[in-house]
């Protein structure tokens, strides 16, 4: 990418592919309440939430962010930070999709039942949540770069200069 305006429409891109990805995943839901009965909790049901979140809303406003930054910004953008910006929440909405979906069935597998059960099946689900919170912190390491771009790269002086 060699451009401020190319990794925005990534982003943007990428954000509406995700969401697409994250409305796949509500059927995980629904096919549990339908195969489950009447057990009232799908602990893949925030993963649609999050996925759709994280993709639609984070990334395509990073992606429209990009798009407006140039106007504030001094000196050459700095093309590699967006791309590590982009790489890790790109990473870490697949990480949260794939834990929260094959992952918590993987898991399944080996521990039917983990995320009902109690103290029994604490390690499996200490460890579906801690692959979930990893994920999330790369997505929110994503988040702290595109906060040093704005605040490092950008300034009030330069918007007034554009006026």
């Amino acid at each position: 990418m060699d451009s401020m305006n190319n990794w925005a429409l990534k982003f943007i891109r990428w954000g509406m592919g995700l969401t697409v990805l994250g409305l796949v995943t509500g059927y995980f839901p629904l096919g549990h309440y339908l195969m489950m009965g009447a057990i009232p909790s799908c602990p893949s049901a925030p993963i649609h939430g999050h996925t759709i979140l994280l993709s639609f809303v984070g990334m395509t406003l990073f992606g429209l962010a990009y798009r407006a930054l140039p106007a504030w910004m001094h000196g050459e953008p700095p093309l590699r930070l967006i791309a590590l910006h982009f790489w890790l929440t790109a990473i870490g909405v697949i990480g949260v999709c794939i834990n929260g979906t094959i992952g918590y069935e993987l898991i399944g597998t080996f521990r039917p039942d983990f995320y009902y059960v109690g103290a029994e099946a604490e390690a499996a689900r200490n460890l579906w949540f801690a692959i979930d919170g990893a994920c999330l912190t790369i997505y929110g390491a994503g988040c702290i770069v595109f906060l040093y771009i704005v605040m490092k790269k950008t300034s009030y002086t330069a918007a007034a200069a554009m006026v």
